[in-house]
């Protein structure tokens, strides 16, 4: 990075930071008002995005246009990041927070359950203590390995979140490990609806099969108030364009159409 320019800023967006306790590191919280926030008194939805150092650009925009042309309502969105100087430095905290012990491929050395904790008891009361929150209307989003942390999530905390958007989550060496480890999914409360999203492009070929058998497993599994809604994008591979659609199709989804 020059040392003589200052870092670039997005349109309407807040930088925090915040130091966990519970997972014993500093995050960079990006948080992206509504056009309407500074006008009101009004409550907001709050959406956070996993990998904010990348993401949360996109998140930014296209909520605002998602606002105007498609009636998806106004939301708050938290970007989740580390600040960090290189692209390995980002791969490496990424894989310590979002990899699953016991899943193939995982880091041996990931906290995601300590990653989780950080993410319910500091960084949701953090946000909710600062801004005009929704307490009640949270959604959780990924992609990739932040898609699987998604579902981490959904499985080890369903009620954590109310809406949640999983991308492309690498089903291919996931998916045994959802269908042993459902207990609190099929225990929670059904009178708290939750919505969930799920994604992956066609030319993703090794995940097709396990996306498949993996929405059949959630809408066949009586887990009560769970509503599953989900995509394979045509001629999409694993890569920047789902990511995009990803959360653009993901928060029309998950969200209802508000009248204008």
């Amino acid at each position: 990075m020059s040392e003589q320019y200052p870092r670039a800023a997005l349109f309407g967006t807040e930088e925090r930071t915040l130091f966990s306790p519970i997972r014993g590191r500093e995050y960079h919280l990006s948080v992206a008002l509504p056009d309407s926030y500074k006008t009101s008194t009004q409550a907001y939805p709050v959406i956070y995005v996993l990998d904010g150092d990348y993401n949360f650009g996109v998140a930014a925009g296209l909520t605002r246009f998602s606002n105007w042309f498609r009636k998806v309502p106004e939301l708050i969105i938290v970007g989740i990041g580390y600040d960090m100087e290189t692209s390995d430095e980002f791969a490496a905290l990424r894989d310590l927070d979002f990899d699953i012990p016991g899943v193939p491929g995982a880091s041996s050395e990931s906290v995601s359950h300590l990653f989780l904790d950080a993410l319910t008891q500091e960084m949701i009361p953090f946000i909710n203590a600062n801004y005009r929150t929704i307490p009640s209307d949270r959604c959780l989003q990924g992609y990739s390995s932040g898609g699987f942390f998604v579902l981490y999530a959904l499985f080890r905390q369903p009620d954590a979140f109310q809406r949640y958007i999983s991308g492309s989550a690498i089903l291919k060496s996931t998916y045994d490990y959802w269908i042993h480890h459902d207990a609190q999914l099929a225990a929670r409360n059904g009178s708290n609806p939750i919505q969930l999203y799920l994604s992956v492009g066609e030319l993703e070929e090794d995940d097709i099969p396990n996306f498949r058998r993996f929405v059949t497993f959630l809408e066949q599994g009586n887990y009560p108030g769970l509503t599953v809604s989900s995509e394979i994008y045509a001629g999409e591979g694993h890569g920047a364009e789902g990511i995009a659609l990803t959360y653009l199709h993901g928060i029309a989804m998950v969200y209802p159409q508000v009248e204008r």
